[in-house]
């Protein structure tokens, strides 16, 4: 029992670097675009928003999550991309792969992302969903 419980912590510290950059791709892309593109939206809140989704509290990412979703900004779609390819807690990946279904009903993610890893679907993600769209 512990061979098995020490693999998954090591598994787990694997996986956990590789969740963080690709957070880390996702902030640096839509950082830069938030400063020219956003400039209603307050680039600090961008960054505690990307920090809350990197947490392990079902509860708190949940709740980024559903607002994300209730904001219906295109630029949410990148980094929830990456909570549903990434994110160590595996029901997170399944709350935010249903995210982007409701943020992308016609199906744009899958086709910008197919056969690619997850750091060039982010930067695909973020030059076709990284300007901001008004919602009327």
């Amino acid at each position: 029992m512990t061979d098995s419980s020490s693999c998954l912590v090591k598994k787990k510290k694997k996986a956990m670097p590789d969740f963080n950059s690709y957070f880390q791709s996702v902030e640096n892309l839509l950082g830069g675009a938030t400063k020219g593109l956003f400039a209603k939206i307050d680039h600090m809140t961008f960054t505690m928003v990307i920090n809350g989704l990197k947490g392990n509290d079902y509860d708190a990412v949940a709740i980024i999550i559903d607002q994300l979703v209730k904001e219906k900004r295109s630029v949410a779609i990148p980094p929830l991309y990456v909570v549903a390819k990434a994110h160590p807690v595996v029901p997170l990946r399944a709350k935010a792969q249903a995210a982007l279904k409701e943020l992308d009903p016609e199906g744009a993610v899958d086709r910008l992302c197919e056969g690619k890893s997850i750091q060039e679907s982010v930067k695909a993600l973020v030059e076709h969903f990284g300007n901001y769209k008004a919602t009327s």
